[in-house]
């Protein structure tokens, strides 16, 4: 099967069906939509940050998205971006987090293999996703997440990394890596470890490993997906406790974003989504930026707002405004960049025009 044969295969079906049950959307007045940009740095000082974030506000980006794990870190930015006008919501990596490894090795995921992400991680060595089963992962994420939502000025938390490793990646990156996946295969299928098999037992009568094809097993798959929606819930009753929003930056379509990486986000109880629309990871042009925003739109049915991630790297200043105006002919929200640096003069340039408008 080749390549673009086979991730069409997986997008076709879903994005026919929504462009069939919903009006087509087009894009919204500039006063209901909001933009925003991901952001990563070194904040120990916000001084070399303020002509930038005020460069930013004016070609029309409205908040920003800070990579923060601290709340003092997260307080010194939001303060300072509040300064420019500015929005500060929390981008917090959720499920791949290294560093426990020696102190809590039970906590990581396993593959059908039988080996942990702790000590063989799949695709790169920072790869060590926990296991969303695991209750002690789980109040680990709520403690966590509840310091950051304490802490004033910040609009909303951002859920990354909020997935099983990719069983499938984006078909772009199979020749970075050397694989052609065609299928799921067991070095990257998750999580089989013995919380997860007892807990789909418990559920089904069935153990996971002793299914002669766990990919086709229905029951399987929906439980992968389950998983992680219960772990989106728990951390939605914690944000809104805290009185914050929560968000999730997502794979690009519904229909991708299950069959990559186990992410039924149209079902998860949050408050926005920023669909990650990277084209290029998918071999696809700019104009698929477009198709890809309907099908989320149509997905959500309009129960919250959806901003099209886009990935600034792989698009040069014409393409990106085109790419921001096909993502609002699709229905988007507003726009949400990768990452907040990446523009060059020439792209805010561009793009500006279209934010505006």
């Amino acid at each position: 099967m080749h390549r673009k044969d086979f991730l069409r295969l997986m997008a076709a079906g879903a994005m026919s069906l929504a462009a069939g049950r919903v009006p087509t959307p087009g894009p919204r007045p500039r006063a209901e939509r909001k933009h925003f940009a991901w952001l990563r740095g070194d904040f120990s000082t916000m001084e070399p940050w303020k002509p930038k974030f005020a460069r930013w506000k004016a070609a029309g980006i409205d908040a920003l998205l800070p990579n923060v794990s601290e709340p003092d870190v997260l307080a010194r930015v939001a303060e300072a971006a509040a300064a420019e006008g500015l929005e500060t919501h929390a981008w917090i990596v959720t499920m791949m987090r290294g560093g426990m490894e020696e102190e809590h090795p039970e906590w990581y995921a396993v593959n059908r293999l039988g080996q942990s992400t702790a000590t063989d991680p799949p695709y790169v060595p920072y790869y060590k996703f926990l296991c969303p089963n695991r209750e002690p992962v789980r109040a680990h994420l709520a403690d966590h997440y509840g310091r950051m939502g304490e802490v004033a000025g910040v609009a909303s938390l951002h859920l990354d990394y909020i997935r099983f490793p990719d069983v499938i990646l984006p078909v772009a990156l199979w020749d970075k890596y050397g694989l052609v996946q065609d299928k799921e295969y067991p070095p990257f299928d998750y999580c089989y470890c013995d919380v997860c098999r007892a807990k789909f037992k418990a559920q089904t009568g069935l153990d996971p490993l002793d299914l002669d094809d766990p990919p086709s097993n229905e029951a399987w798959v929906r439980f992968r997906y389950d998983s992680i929606t219960e772990v989106v819930t728990m951390l939605a009753d914690v944000a809104h406790a805290k009185d914050r929003a929560l968000s999730a930056a997502v794979f690009p379509t519904p229909t991708i974003a299950r069959r990559l990486v186990r992410q039924d986000w149209p079902s998860w109880p949050l408050d926005a989504v920023h669909p990650m629309i990277y084209h290029s990871f998918y071999n696809e042009p700019v104009s698929w930026i477009e198709q890809a925003t309907r099908e989320g739109v149509a997905a959500l049915g309009g129960r919250i707002p959806l901003y099209a991630g886009l990935y600034v790297p792989e698009l040069s200043p014409a393409e990106l405004a085109e790419a921001a105006r096909r993502a609002l002919a699709g229905g988007a929200d507003g726009i949400t960049l990768f990452e907040a640096q990446h523009p060059t003069e020439a792209h805010w340039q561009q793009l500006a025009p279209v934010l505006a408008s």
